[in-house]
Parts: structure tokens; sequence; C-alpha cells
């Protein structure tokens, strides 16, 4: 698949005034969606990981030197109540912060060829299944509204983002995930602790302008106990991750994740 980069805009009217907008959206497809080695890239406390999805008791606050981002979604399932094996969330940022995410973790040289990378980390399976699925993921550009008006140009609670749940109006969907749902996903490094995926989105953040924001809706079934989590990796830009030693199959198709990347 041809690695799309979201830097082409046109002008359109949008909401109130005139915006621009990416011209091209981005299929997130198959060969986006990759395995990666096991234990490469942790996740959870203690890492320079801007935490967008997981659980937790407490505020995820996304700090870190100058970095003050939005906080993260803490309401993923974690093994009690009644929703443990799915979960339909929202996370929302401005495309500033995600500048600034970038800025502070990687070098200059790295920034010229970077796309957002989603990491996954998955913990089990779950309704006597093999694998997880990805039922749901796109990327929202500037919507005009957003259940809860959380306010991404201050600083959006945990809750805030919680309360969302796929609700919003207006605004242009730049990346979405083709064929919905995806190829259902095996666990590649079991337990919490590690991403088991990297997931392509195509989105060039410094493509986009400081106040521009994104709506980030991920749906997920079949899991377990324990919590899944979805982060920016502040290790991987996305453009060094090293292939797996050993590709995985999907468990339906027997397609691999390894993503055939053209420059």
């Amino acid at each position: 698949m041809a690695h799309f980069r979201l830097a082409c805009y046109v002008s359109v009217a949008f909401a109130s005034g005139l915006v621009a907008l990416p011209a091209d959206a981005a299929m997130i497809q198959t060969a986006d969606i990759v395995a990666i080695p096991e234990h490469l890239t942790g996740s959870g406390n203690g890492t320079l990981d801007l935490r967008m999805f997981t659980f937790s008791g407490s505020e995820i606050l996304n700090t870190g030197g100058t970095l003050d981002a939005d906080n993260g979604n803490n309401a993923l399932p974690q093994g009690g109540g009644a929703d443990i094996s799915w979960f339909v969330e929202s996370y929302v940022i401005t495309a500033g912060e995600l500048q600034a995410f970038y800025e502070l973790n990687f070098p200059p040289e790295l920034l010229d060829d970077i796309e957002i990378v989603l990491f996954l980390d998955l913990n089990e399976t779950g309704e006597g299944m093999p694998y997880n699925t990805l039922a749901k993921l796109d990327v929202i550009f500037n919507p005009t509204s957003i259940q809860g008006a959380p306010d991404p140009f201050g600083d959006v609670l945990s809750g805030q983002q919680a309360a969302i749940d796929q609700v919003y109006t207006g605004g242009a969907k730049i990346a979405y995930l083709s064929p919905e749902p995806a190829a259902n996903l095996p666990v590649n490094s079991q337990g919490a602790g590690f991403a088991d995926y990297a997931i392509f989105t195509g989105i060039d953040p410094f493509a986009l302008d400081d106040n521009d924001v994104l709506l980030f809706n991920v749906s997920m079934n079949t899991l377990n106990n324990g919590a899944e989590e979805v982060f920016l990796s502040g290790t991987y830009a996305g453009n060094d991750i090293p292939e797996p030693a050993t590709v995985i199959f999907l468990a339906l198709g027997s397609l691999t994740l390894l993503r055939s990347r053209r420059r």
C-alpha cells in the first residue's frame, strides 16, 4: 500500500468559516497493522509514551518536560463489571500537542519523515476466541462538536475523554479502518506492559496546523481481563521500528502483518 502523507490541502467551507482540510483520507488496511518484536516498546506508567486509551484509577496526565498534552482516556475495561470484553471510546487532542510530543522525544532529522503510529498493547483474548478484534479505528479532523464539549486547547481530563463515546458532529474523516472490522489480532506480547502491534495511520502531524483538532475513535471486542492500551511511543517514531524476527500471520486470511512500506 502506498504511504499516505496527508500534507496536501484544499480550502472548503467548514463550520462557520474556511479551513484547510487534508485532500485525501488514509485507509488503515491489514498491511498497516504490524506485529512488532516481543518486548520491543513498553507501555504504561514510567514510559515516554503519550497514553491515549487504557485503564487507570487516576488521571493520565501526559506531561513531561515542556509537554502538557490532553489527559488519556482511563476507562477501558480491566476485568470488572459487565463490559470486560469490549469498549467503544474516544480521545481528543490538538495537532500542536502531538507535534510537541514528537519534538520532545525525537531529533529534528527524524521529524522530516514521520507519521502518527498508534501502538496497541493487547492483554488477553476473551470469549473463547484466539484473537482480539479491532472493530473500529478512525481519526476525525476538526469536528464541529464533541459530546461533553471538551476543550482540547485547555487540558481535557480523563473523565471527559471517556465521556465522548464516539459521539460528535461534523469534521472530516482523515484516516479509517478498512475493512471494518479489521482482521482479528492474536496476542503477540502476552499480558500488559509491552506493545503487540504498531498501527500506521498515514497522518503526518507536522502537515497540520497547531490549532487543528484530531478525534481518535477506537472500538475493540473479544477482549479479556486486564486493560488494553493504545499509545504513541516516545521511543519509536514509526519510521524506525525494527521488523519482527518472525512474521505473524493473521488468524483469518493468512495475510502477513509485516507492513510493506514504500516511499
